[in-house]
């Protein structure tokens, strides 16, 4: 049963993630600057995911937080990798810090059944809600549900967090 609950939350992040690949694909078409992005996104669509992990490792290393979404996704579902959670969590907080909705959404899931990350109830709130604005629509039941287990005092630090949050692009070399 906890096999088939992981599998659920990986499937339900990589979905999402499907729709970011689209929307960077699309962005990737936009200068020559994107080029690798491009060519990695490409690669994703094809299944071919160490040519993947090859393109977009750099530009996520580098501060691209689309990469970076992109590489927690393949760690996440060990695609072109041996699936490590931690491994995806962590990719997944470096494009959460710079404003990707989609990895605060995988980031609350991840906090909320404790996969990658330690279980943080309040840790899932705070990211399912800066999810919501542009994130998929069931951020917002996610919220909702997390919201309903926390105590006022969790709410109430979590509501602070999410007010006090403002995306800080990393800085590149």
């Amino acid at each position: 049963m906890e096999k088939q609950q992981q599998m659920s939350v990986l499937s339900k992040r990589w979905v999402r993630g499907a729709g970011i690949a689209a929307w960077a694909l699309v962005l990737g078409l936009s200068g020559p600057a994107l080029a690798d992005r491009e060519a990695g996104q490409k690669a994703m669509a094809a299944g071919d995911y160490a040519t993947a992990l090859a393109e977009l490792k750099p530009l996520a290393e580098a501060g691209d937080a689309a990469s970076q979404f992109d590489i927690g996704a393949l760690y996440d579902n060990g695609l072109g990798v041996i699936a490590d959670a931690v491994e995806a969590a962590r990719w997944y907080q470096r494009a959460a810090r710079q404003g990707d909705q989609s990895a605060m959404f995988n980031l609350g899931v991840m906090h909320e059944d404790g996969i990658g990350v330690a279980r943080d109830p309040v840790q899932a709130y705070v990211y399912f809600s800066l999810s919501v604005t542009q994130g998929p629509p069931y951020a917002a039941r996610n919220r909702d549900k997390v919201k309903a287990s926390l105590t006022p005092d969790q709410l109430a630090r979590g509501d602070e967090l999410v007010r006090s949050y403002k995306p800080v692009p990393e800085i590149k070399p």
